[in-house]
């Protein structure tokens, strides 16, 4: 009776051994943090994504999370979701019908005449309690179209009487002339969708923050300019804007191109005109960039400068002034979190407050410990780890075959 209760003990501590280390590997899956600013009042929070954190984020975004100094992960919700007051500065976009063959599922297609950059699409629906995912592309002729953001997830309804409610989908900043949502609702019944639009004074406070380190070299060929552009990590990249000092009068084609390795993936074509301000919005997560200039007959541009930009990026959270918080990135295995505040998203202010984060660092070691440590130790620890694990299941194992051999003999 002896030895079963110490075979259940030493079962129920190999158990508890393997779910911590499955719980460390979950946090080492993060393999980058940055430490947020500590608050001075415990309240919402705009939290600033920077350049250097996204850069180390997935393309969607999905592995961002918050935690606290016990490994606590902290709801949070993007600032592009809290509803807007000024219903006066809605614009409803025209519905364009223009669906495509390739087109899968169901479509809704809208045409921003506002011109202005966008970085959300508010959109209303009737009331629905499915989930579906969605792709948004961009178009400036409805025939040639890139992809913004995909696997987008659509909200359920929130209880209310009105039989529609409003979602804000939130994507990398560009100005397509028109945007089209793809459900992926293959062989389920669709969605309906209402209408679309902006709010007009959210829109023209979108702002952007320079990415540091951008080097660039350029080749003319026969009646072509190529520029590649290369930076420093793989940056969330929103705009580009070309110092172009000649000739006065301009107006040339140019394609821009997300480069991986040998393969290259256009992600905008626009023009080049000296009557504009020459800022080229477009949506590309990469190191590499190719810009290809269409001269025709003209001498090259001289283009003395390129400066690239992110989109002000932010998530809202509840966070304590007792409490330490940083931020986790750059796991691929990660999924997009639902957490409840965003059923709760009208509780929020507007002008809440905003902090941003420290240093991004690998996420080995939390940073006082790093900055201590004269030597990485890690190796040894796993190694330690996985030999101690292994002496207890051997342990088990003999304990088990020997309670075996007892019940043999009892009987």
């Amino acid at each position: 009776m002896m030895k079963l209760r110490t075979r259940k003990r030493n079962v129920a501590l190999t158990a508890l051994f393997c779910g911590l280390m499955l719980s460390a590997s979950a946090q080492k899956n993060f393999k980058y943090r940055a430490s947020l600013q500590k608050v001075d009042t415990t309240g919402f929070y705009r939290i600033s994504l920077q350049p250097a954190f996204v850069a180390k984020a997935m393309p969607d975004k999905a592995d961002i999370r918050i935690a606290d100094a016990k490994g606590n992960f902290i709801p949070f919700i993007e600032a592009g979701s809290l509803p807007q007051k000024d219903q006066k500065s809605f614009v409803v976009f025209s519905t364009i019908d223009a669906r495509l063959p390739t087109d899968t599922g169901t479509t809704y297609t809208v045409e921003n005449k506002t011109g202005l950059p966008l970085d959300r699409l508010w959109i209303r629906l009737q009331n629905t309690a499915v989930q579906r995912k969605v792709n948004l592309m961009g178009s400036d002729d409805l025939k040639q179209w890139f992809a913004i953001q995909e696997e987008i997830l659509l909200q359920e309804a929130v209880q209310n009487s009105e039989g529609t409610y409003m979602q804000s989908l939130s994507f990398p900043a560009s100005s397509y002339r028109y945007l089209k949502i793809l459900v992926d609702d293959k062989r389920k019944a669709p969605i309906k969708f209402l209408q679309a639009g902006i709010y007009t004074e959210y829109a023209k406070t979108l702002a952007y923050s320079p990415i540091p380190g951008l080097q660039f070299t350029r080749a003319d060929s026969n009646k072509t300019t190529f520029i590649a552009i290369k930076l420093n990590d793989n940056y969330q990249v929103n705009k580009l804007h070309l110092n172009i000092t000649s000739p006065k009068y301009f107006k040339r084609n140019i394609t821009i191109y997300q480069v991986t390795g040998n393969y290259k993936e256009a992600v905008i074509e626009a023009e080049l005109n000296s009557a504009k301000n020459n800022d080229l919005l477009f949506s590309a997560k990469a190191k590499e960039l190719l810009l290809q200039i269409g001269n025709g007959d003209n001498q090259p541009l001289t283009i003395s400068g390129i400066n690239a930009y992110q989109a002000d990026e932010y998530i809202i959270s509840y966070l304590d002034n007792k409490q330490n918080y940083h931020l986790l990135g750059g796991d691929s295995t990660a999924q997009a979190p639902e957490y409840d505040l965003k059923f709760f998203a009208d509780s929020i202010k507007d002008n809440i407050p905003t902090v941003a984060h420290e240093a991004v660092i690998k996420n080995n070691l939390p940073p006082a410990e790093k900055a201590k440590a004269g030597k990485d130790y890690t190796l040894f620890i796993w190694i330690a780890i996985v030999v101690s694990l292994g002496l207890l299941l051997l342990l088990t194992l003999k304990m088990t075959k020997e309670v075996g051999k007892k019940t043999g003999v009892d009987k």
